[in-house]
């Protein structure tokens, strides 16, 4: 899988600093319904947009778990129909690293209703469906404070870089 971007602290705050934690392994999608509208997900207690995705477990294949995470945060089964790349991101502010793995998935079969977890509900985590041009604007558009969510916004617009290059090729 293509290698997007490296995202360190060098890029959010200056910081030549690198964490050697252990990594942590994430699949990500740019998950499209049959209206062409895409899945994002909103914390409200954040005020963050994000695609939907989530942690791979031990012993789970990236698109098993990626096939999982859309299920419980959307409510959707997908088709898995390309690969973007992958983001690595080591924030040695919050001694961290982890590698995102992007995918381009449709919708198959009905919406169904979102499985989140306790911490997502508490974050007010809702699932939203926005044209390209409105996911592009909600993920890209807030000029955030908080590190973390910086590191997790430059990451998710990298896979829409790719899957603009994609489009216009």
């Amino acid at each position: 899988m293509k290698l997007l971007c490296n995202i360190t602290d060098k890029d959010i705050i200056g910081d030549d600093r690198l964490s050697e934690a252990a990594p942590r392994y994430t699949a990500r999608a740019i998950l499209i319904d049959q209206d062409g509208y895409i899945a994002v997900m909103y914390s409200v207690k954040y005020s963050l947009y994000s695609l939907p995705g989530g942690e791979i477990k031990e012993g789970e294949e990236k698109t098993e778990a990626l096939k999982r995470e859309l299920l419980e945060e959307t409510g959707c089964n997908c088709e898995i129909i390309d690969e973007l790349g992958y983001v690595y991101e080591n924030r040695a502010h919050s001694d961290f690293t982890q590698y995102s793995y992007y995918y381009i998935a449709i919708v198959s079969g009905s919406k169904g209703q979102p499985h989140m977890t306790e911490n997502e509900r508490s974050n007010g985590t809702v699932s939203e469906w926005h044209s390209l041009d409105e996911t592009i604007q909600l993920i890209s558009g807030p000029k955030h404070e908080v590190l973390q969510r910086k590191f997790m916004q430059r990451k998710d617009m990298a896979a829409f870089h790719e899957l603009m290059l994609l489009l216009n090729s």
